[in-house]
């Protein structure tokens, strides 16, 4: 196991910053998840602690030692640096069979003959592909090729596990059953991970703690719970989850919602014109009573819920209701809608 530290790491291309002052601990055995939209600078991080990128200025540190500096001038290549790597392309080699694949940094390495087979043949048991070593990538589904890549990135037992985007060429059934094995071969070994995704339900289910980024700069460092619940800005909480936004102004404890009386606790340092912000499962709908009222335009089967678009005022409302009958509450129904829980943040 590795700890990585990365102290105030930019990463310039001519005059665009990728990445502007990145600062993150990753403690041995860790699972951290660089999560944002695309263009954030995410990828270029992961690639600056696995060295394929060069950082502008700043230091990494992987375990004990300085794998870049522009301080010192110094720069370990990927090779020296005890890690492992998964891409999101799988880059298993096509001509070589599975176990081959995986065996392939062992025999790099030197590994003798014996010792390389049986450490391969353990690797395959873990990811659920022991009677797969004498087969081709052609005749692997892209999950079992994942779980290839992923077993020559963990052979050599390296210290640290990077994954850029592993699972988004998969089905969503297929990314959510690998989330888990994923996320059970990492708690087996205890290797430290850093995961980069845009996907939030992946960095959410499989976190210790997730980093938010938006263009180049880290927006927030948490655990998914506090991510979710308590997001530092507006950016977070409309990219974590759905959110409603709605103009408010904020006046002392009191937040109240643009062109009426209603009002909602403050506990931000927010004053005068703010956003409301409130999550769509932190909506009750009523057709009897409540504080807001408001018009049903739309409904959306979910399965296990049923999604009602509710227009209150100039706010088009999302509001997800479990377990609801989707004909329990027309289109056009006039229903009141109480927030059980809002967050205010500048507008």
């Amino acid at each position: 196991m590795s700890e990585v530290r990365i102290e105030h790491v930019f990463k310039r291309f001519g005059s665009v910053t990728a990445v502007n002052d990145f600062n993150l601990v990753v403690k041995d055995g860790e699972f951290v998840s660089i999560l944002g939209p695309s263009g954030c600078g995410k990828t270029t991080t992961l690639r600056m602690i696995a060295g394929f990128e060069r950082a502008t200025e700043g230091e990494i540190y992987i375990g004990e030692q300085c794998v870049s500096s522009s301080i010192k001038g110094s720069f370990a290549p990927p090779e020296k640096r005890d890690i492992g790597m998964v891409f999101q392309s799988y880059a298993v080699w096509p001509h070589m069979t599975v176990a081959e694949n995986v065996g392939y940094p062992l025999k790099i390495k030197k590994v003798d003959k014996a010792e390389r087979e049986r450490r391969v043949q353990e690797m395959l048991e873990l990811v659920h592909l022991g009677e797969y070593g004498k087969r081709y990538p052609n005749q692997l589904s892209g999950g079992q090729q994942q779980r290839v890549a992923l077993a020559r990135a963990l052979v050599a037992e390296p210290g640290l596990l990077l994954l850029d985007e592993p699972l988004s060429n998969l089905d969503a059934k297929l990314r959510e059953s690998m989330r888990f094995e994923i996320l059970e071969i990492q708690k087996k070994t205890g290797i430290t991970v850093v995961y980069v995704t845009h996907d939030q339900g992946e960095a959410m289910a499989m976190s210790d703690r997730v980093v938010v980024m938006s263009m180049g700069v880290v927006q927030q460092i948490g655990a998914p719970h506090e991510i979710y619940t308590q997001p530092a800005n507006k950016m977070v909480a409309d990219f974590i989850g759905l959110v409603n936004f709605m103009e408010g102004e904020a006046k002392g404890d009191r937040v109240f919602l643009k062109g009426s009386k209603v009002s909602f606790p403050n506990t931000s340092k927010v004053t005068g014109e703010a956003t409301i912000a409130v999550r769509p499962e932190n909506i009750s709908l009523s057709l009897v009573g409540g504080h807001i009222v408001g018009q049903v335009t739309h409904r959306l089967y979910l399965g296990d819920a049923v999604e009602y678009r509710v227009k209150v005022g100039d706010h088009d409302v999302r509001v997800i209701v479990k377990g609801a009958d989707l004909n329990s509450i027309p289109d056009g129904a006039k229903v009141y809608l109480d927030f059980d829980r809002v967050m205010v943040f500048e507008k």
